[in-house]
């Protein structure tokens, strides 16, 4: 058991880490180093967005009619907004990983596996209405454990750290394995695959959802993680 955790996981160029060892070393070539380029525009406008909101909180709204009071409902308000924002920040790195599918992992596969079939290409449809689908089900379950378990985890912040790397880990991991699985077989064996090595998938996940609450790394993390997982997917495959 130890001797396949390490093999699969830690050593050799077919192992978990290998796979996200070779995602970095490619983002200088051009198609993923345009794709970063283009994340980096995302989330500028992300936290522009989300500047803009603040600022309205703080200066135009006036709760309580007492300067006082208002500055400190803005105040909260905006914590609140940022809270929210680290929690489903990383399933919009799905949303924003549909638009470079194709492109990062043709260029993925291009190198390291040039001798596969072409693979099915994936309507852009397809692809947002999945990765919305998962960001919709993850925001609603991380706001749903806000109470029971986030808010209680400040006095024991383990807690609550390993329900949001697992829970995202999880989700992450099932829908980026398919994603991405699903260019070379059918939906069916991709989910049959996936729950054949569900507890690697996993950890994938958990790889990637690390990679989201990183500063400045979480920037590239949609392409980061979508070479990762082709990685990933070719090694569970063989």
């Amino acid at each position: 058991m130890c001797s396949l955790v390490r093999r699969r996981y830690i050593g050799g160029k077919r192992s978990m880490f290998g796979a996200l060892s070779k995602a970095f070393a490619q983002l200088p070539e051009r198609a993923l180093l345009t794709s970063v380029i283009l994340c980096l525009f995302a989330a500028l406008f992300m936290i522009g967005a989300c500047g803009v909101f603040s600022w309205f909180l703080i200066v135009e709204l006036s709760f309580f009619g007492d300067e006082r009071y208002d500055k400190l409902a803005a105040t909260v308000g905006t914590i609140v907004l940022i809270f929210g924002t680290m929690l489903v920040y990383p399933s919009t790195v799905m949303v924003v990983a549909g638009f470079f599918l194709d492109n990062v992992a043709g260029a993925v596969e291009t190198k390291y596996y040039p001798l596969l079939p072409p693979p099915r290409r994936q309507g852009l449809g397809e692809i947002l209405r999945s990765s919305l689908l998962l960001f919709g089900i993850t925001v609603f379950l991380n706001i749903l454990l806000v109470f029971p378990v986030y808010l209680p985890s400040i006095l024991f912040p383990p807690l609550g750290i390993a329900v949001f790397y697992c829970l995202n880990g999880y989700l992450l991991g099932r829908e980026f394995f398919e994603m991405v699985a699903v260019r070379h077989i059918g939906a069916v064996d991709a989910r049959a695959l996936r729950r054949a090595h569900r507890w690697t998938v996993m950890a994938a996940g958990v790889m990637i959802t690390i990679l989201t609450t990183v500063p400045i790394l979480n920037l590239a993390a949609p392409v980061i993680a979508t070479a990762f997982m082709v990685h990933v997917f070719h090694m569970l495959r063989a």
